[in-house]
């Protein structure tokens, strides 16, 4: 991975140019580099002095790790903005492209319309009063649809000589023939519809999104529709959607060549202006930088759209607001330490906390043995105490600007976790709600069918078989443009079925329908209204490959009016959603393909009341059961979205809820209801860690007494932690701790005899002194330190950490007045803080109870077997 240098430091090209943005890593970055400016100092001192040990190496060794921990995190904060620039912009093609994918079918199903063809046939005809009072009607007919779809701001037929012979809109005047040369393209036999952008005749020479198709008459093709569709009013609706107040991203739509069709803030990013097209970069625009994202569509039932692509440009001096990223992190600091979140790191990223921690024992492990030496000498020995205290004290810093740069890193990794379950909740009911306006609109689109209400009307009149073929050549059809049905279906009003789509289930037709929907929708007199049934397993949607039986799913349904009579019901019309496939793929569409941060999340439609009507992983959370999720959360107002934490089969998860709010028209202000639907995406985080015991506090020594009486004499230890027990031996015992040695393997040795050790020309014993504390074994990468016998015996005990060396009066160390060692009372030395205390151990009894020369003297069972006299 190449690297570059900036202000002194290395970093991945890549992100190397946002550097001077990004503040938290700017912070760091001098908080440790003046850390290590006072290292270099005191580094010198001990030189010069010959009081302190050699920090060259741990120098090193923190100035490389902080390369990589300030790397880690530019590359961090990169990577969280890329991906929610690129979760936006994915968002608004996508969401383009599901809308745009309707209007194909729409303008396919408008173009067979019969009044819209008989309206043809008199032009051709030439029967200028008949065509007038044909337009007048057809219009109205396009008002009312329109009625039902507000996506459209006209609709257009013209001659094949592109004269204009009915519109929605008459504000636009006829004007001569336009002269466009989509009407020729949607003319060619074999086209089923035309998509076109820009500037039009059609439309009185403004721009627009057009979709033409040839009508088809008798005679051929007799003429050409065109639907305008509303995309700045769509796109408007998307950008705020995307972009709530304060929110600095710039969200553009541009075309294969990268110029910009619309914008979410034309004053920054104007239409009409020409953008690279790449996959993320640092892009210069009208004198200012962006950090810019560009996605191309993902597709929906093979089709792209019309080739365009969405970009999410954010200014680079907003792109790492270091105040929101503090902002996302206080949110989750908890979290992160109480959970086990590597899965949520990269290998890199990983190891800095080991390195980090191995670093600080290394420094530990020296400072141990400097102030272990600097006991021993006479002169110089204050000055060499201070410096080494100091030395120990700038080490820590580092370290705990090492653990809050780590866990701005674990915050920031979680912040992005929980705001993108939110947001792809968010998407999944949106994409709900749009999907299912649709259906809505569909049914009481095709419920205007004049060939439909003409063969009710003739079912009506006892020709059943005669009604039944007009009705399905028309419902094959409409299936055929509209492939997110299972089924189309028109009942009489007695519920008795009369025709279906779908050949394969023409069992239903005369069969009677019970469901309590039907009755409901023959009831129906306004024609804007419609019935949608519960999402309930029904006989209409039966078993797929892997799903037997009866399915659930949502019923659409409407009355039919009489052809002559709008007031009068002839039947009604039902359309049966293919909801298992479909909501899958909303599901599917709405979560993110790739993670890189461990499993994929999972997505999760659910009732208010906990049902779930869909899910992408059916072996887990099956359609029909319950959602893992308490019924409490799911008690929100409509439209409203939160994230949260769950603990499902042992394992943290960041879950996103997002309750159905409607679109446009379609349950808009509607009454809260039981079947109301959430989407629910769950990312499992990891384990919760097992809570640290706040017993095993650092152990603080005393501060030492004076000396009054003559034989009242200094007492030097060294101090060391097991099993979060503080324990010491005096300094005079111990001769160093040592690096990771090797050990040697001793077979048939008792547990606590763990191998040997090279040391000084020489082979010592290793003890663990955990184990021989009765207490868990200790870590086999845990501190080793050498300790000797008033006789010269030597052995080395593997201790969890190595504490301070400090000095006391020796009548600072108290006998015990319960506690009773091996071979007598026991010593202990109390903290500066509250009750803690330090148990004094002894090398003579340590090597004895090795030796098998001591006999184990145990109080209770539940004292350590290990302890001092002295």
């Amino acid at each position: 991975m190449k690297k570059v240098t900036r202000k002194g430091l290395l970093f991945t090209a890549e992100v190397a140019p946002f550097i001077p943005h990004m503040s938290l890593v700017d912070e760091h970055r001098e908080t440790l580099l003046r850390l290590q400016g006072v290292w270099d100092s005191l580094a010198l001192m001990g030189q010069m002095s010959g009081a302190a040990t050699d920090m060259a190496g741990t120098r090193s060794a923190f100035h490389s790790l902080t390369g990589s921990l300030l790397d880690s995190l530019a590359r961090r904060l990169l990577n969280n903005s890329v991906q929610r620039l690129r979760g936006k912009a994915q968002v608004a093609i996508d969401i383009l492209v599901r809308n745009l994918f309707e209007r194909t079918a729409d303008v396919g199903f408008l173009a067979a319309d019969g009044p819209l063809r008989e309206h043809l046939m008199l032009y051709r005809q030439g029967d200028a009063q008949a065509l007038a009072t044909s337009r007048a009607a057809l219009e109205a007919r396009f008002r009312a649809y329109v009625a039902k779809y507000s996506v459209y701001d006209d609709i257009v037929v013209l001659s094949p000589q592109g004269q204009v012979l009915a519109r929605l809109d008459r504000g636009v005047a006829d004007g001569g023939p336009c002269s466009d040369a989509l009407i020729g393209e949607a003319l060619r036999p074999g086209v089923p519809f035309v998509e076109h952008y820009g500037s039009s005749d059609v439309l009185g020479r403004r721009s627009g999104l057009i979709y033409a198709s040839a009508i088809k008459v008798p005679e051929g093709a007799g003429g050409v529709l065109c639907l305008s569709f509303k995309l700045a009013d769509e796109m408007r609706a998307v950008f705020r959607q995307l972009l709530p107040a304060g929110d600095r991203t710039v969200l553009v739509l541009c075309d294969a060549q990268g110029q910009v069709v619309l914008s979410s803030d034309r004053w920054q990013i104007p239409p009409g202006a020409e953008l690279p097209i790449g996959t993320h970069q640092r892009l210069a625009f009208a004198g200012r930088d962006y950090l810019a994202v560009n996605v191309a569509a993902s597709g929906y039932e093979g089709y792209l759209g019309p080739g365009w692509s969405a970009c999410a440009l954010i200014p680079v001096e907003h792109a790492f607001d270091a105040d929101a990223q503090d902002e996302r992190a206080q949110d989750f600091g908890a979290l992160a330490a109480a959970l086990d979140t590597r899965e949520l790191f990269d290998t890199e990223l990983r190891g800095i906390p080991q390195q980090a921690a191995s670093i600080q024992a290394d420094l530990s492990r020296s400072l141990w043995n400097a102030k272990l030496r600097s006991r021993t000498r006479i002169e110089g020995s204050d000055f060499a105490a201070t410096l080494l205290n100091e030395v120990q004290r700038t080490g820590q810093q580092l370290r705990e600007v090492f653990e809050q740069a780590i866990g701005n890193l674990q915050d920031s990794a979680l912040a992005a976790v929980f705001e993108a379950v939110l947001f792809h909740a968010r998407l999944a009911i949106d994409i709900m709600d749009r999907n299912l306006y649709e259906r809505a609109n569909d049914v009481r689109w095709w419920a205007l069918d004049s060939t439909l209400q003409h063969a009710l009307q003739k079912a009506a009149q006892g020709d059943a078989a005669g009604a039944q073929s007009d009705a399905e050549a028309v419902l094959r059809r409409i299936n055929g443009l509209y492939t997110v049905y299972s089924l189309l279906l028109v009942f009489d009003t007695e519920g008795r079925v009369i025709a279906v789509s779908d050949p394969a289930q023409s069992a239903h037709v005369g069969t009677r329908l019970t469901q309590p929907w039907v009755a409901d929708a023959l009831a129906l007199r306004d024609r804007e209204r419609y019935i949608v049934s519960r999402h309930e397993a029904s006989n209409l949607y039966g078993a797929s490959a892997t799903e037997p039986g009866h399915r659930a799913t949502y019923v659409y349904a409407t009355a039919l009016p009489a052809p002559d009579d709008g007031t009068r019901v002839v039947g009604g019309i039902a359309i049966v959603f293919d909801g298992s496939p479909q909501f899958a793929a909303m599901l599917r569409d709405a979560l993110p393909q790739a993670s890189g941060l461990g499993p994929l999340p999972s997505g999760l439609l659910v009732t208010r009341s906990g049902r779930i009507v869909a899910s992408t992983a059916p072996e887990r959370w099956p359609v029909g059961a319950l959602a893992p999720v308490p019924l409490h959360l799911l008690r929100m107002e409509a439209g409203q979205a939160c994230h949260v934490e769950l603990e499902i089969d042992g394992l943290v998860h960041a879950a996103g809820l997002s309750l159905s709010g409607g679109y446009r028209e379609y349950r808009r202000g509607a009454a809260a209801s039981d079947e109301d639907v959430l989407a629910i995406v769950l990312q499992p985080l990891g384990a919760r860690l097992a809570p640290i015991d706040a017993s095993q506090v650092s152990y603080a020594p005393p501060p030492p007494a004076m000396l009054p009486q003559a034989e009242d004499v200094r007492l030097d230890i060294a101090s060391f932690s097991v099993a979060g027990q503080a324990l010491g031996l005096p300094a005079e015992q111990i001769i160093e701790a040592l690096e990771r040695p090797r050990l040697t393997a001793l077979p048939n040795a008792s547990q606590a005899l763990v191998g040997m050790v090279e040391h000084q020309d020489g082979m010592l014993p290793v003890v663990d002194l955990g184990v021989l504390m009765g207490t868990p074994a200790i870590s086999v990468d845990a501190a080793l330190i050498v300790c000797q016998t008033r006789q010269g015996q030597r052995l080395a005990l593997r201790v969890q950490a190595l504490g301070q060396v400090f000095s006391i009066a020796s009548s600072q160390a108290q006998p015990s007045p319960t506690r009773i060692g091996w071979t007598g009372q026991t010593r202990l030395v109390r903290s500066s803080q509250g009750g803690h205390m330090l148990t004094l151990l002894d090398a003579e009894v340590i090597w004895a109870r090795i030796s098998g020369e001591a006999c184990l003297l145990e109080a209770s069972t539940d004292e350590s077997p290990l302890l001092l006299t002295h």
